[in-house]
């Protein structure tokens, strides 16, 4: 079955060159729209509290109906953007920074008079210092990776590739998060930095078997593929598990969403691009070779 699977998904069948026209396409779309949410609203995602600053009030000993507590809040205090989540045995009502936290509270209090209500608040202040370090995070993720894949390499057509490809996950993931209403929180950061990891391990698969193996440029794709479509597809197997058991923890099932999309963003990018450049590269580095040998004789 595993066989005839792989046999109907095998890239070398098709052109490498329309196949890398389809990852190259997705991304010039998100980088368009993330693009323009950044130029409308000055930032490419919508913040989770921790980025974003804000109230947070935690609601104990109470059973409530999220839909109608979240519809009371958002009239009385006419914002949309409040949330409210179930949290194991506690609801999380999230509001922005413009709600006044005391009145969040009195009025969560005159709702449910026999609830524990407790209140966290964050200002955009230390809001903005987490975002801060949140993108230093990921540009240092990005170096490091590109140091050691240049190192492990040092052929500027494969690290190129593995580069983008990393790169491309990353974006695209974060354009299907705000079609998904996925926010930008510390949790689904760390996601999306353990997915740059995924992301190398696959293309480090694939171009150290392309070209430090020996045998057809087609074949040696293939055996790749097989090896690294069985790695990802277990790991998205468990993060759809744990998207399932933790879907009452909000910054669990969010990262475990985060991560299900990137690794199927990155079947893509790896097995349609990145495999796509390197065959166009070791068909180009062959036709090197015979030209040279026949211009020797």
């Amino acid at each position: 079955m595993f066989e005839e699977i792989m046999d109907r998904i095998d890239v070398t069948k098709y052109s490498y060159r329309k196949l890398m026209l389809v990852p190259l396409i997705i991304l010039i779309i998100a980088l368009l729209l993330l693009s323009t949410n950044y130029l409308r609203l000055g930032r490419p995602l919508n913040y989770g509290m921790e980025l974003e600053g804000g109230t947070t009030a935690y609601i104990q000993n109470v059973t409530l109906d999220i839909k109608v507590l979240e519809d009371d809040l958002q009239k009385n205090f006419s914002d949309s953007e409040i949330t409210v989540r179930k949290s194991g045995t506690e609801y999380r009502v999230e509001a922005p920074a413009s709600i006044d936290s005391v009145e969040l509270k009195d009025f969560i209090v005159s709702k449910y008079p026999n609830a524990k209500v407790s209140i966290q608040y964050m200002g955009p202040t230390l809001g903005s210092d987490l975002r801060t370090q949140a993108v230093r995070a990921l540009f240092y993720a990005f170096i490091g990776m590109a140091i050691v894949v240049f190192i492990v390499f040092r052929i500027p057509y494969p690290t190129i590739a593995v580069i983008f490809s990393a790169s491309s996950d990353i974006v695209i993931t974060a354009f299907l998060m705000y079609l998904l209403g996925i926010k930008l929180t510390l949790g689904t950061i760390a996601a999306l930095l353990i997915l740059i990891g995924y992301s190398v391990d696959s293309n480090i698969l694939l171009t150290t078997k392309c070209l430090k193996r020996r045998g057809e440029t087609n074949e040696r794709i293939r055996n790749a593929m097989k090896t690294g479509l069985t790695m990802t597809s277990t790991t998205i197997a468990a993060m759809v598990v744990m998207f399932v058991v933790c879907i009452q923890t909000p910054i669990l099932k969010d990262m475990a969403a985060v991560l299900t999309l990137g690794l199927v963003i990155d079947i893509m990018n790896t097995w349609m691009f990145n495999a796509g450049i390197l065959k166009w590269y070791l068909l180009k580095e062959s036709s090197k070779k015979k030209r040279f040998k026949a211009g020797g004789r």
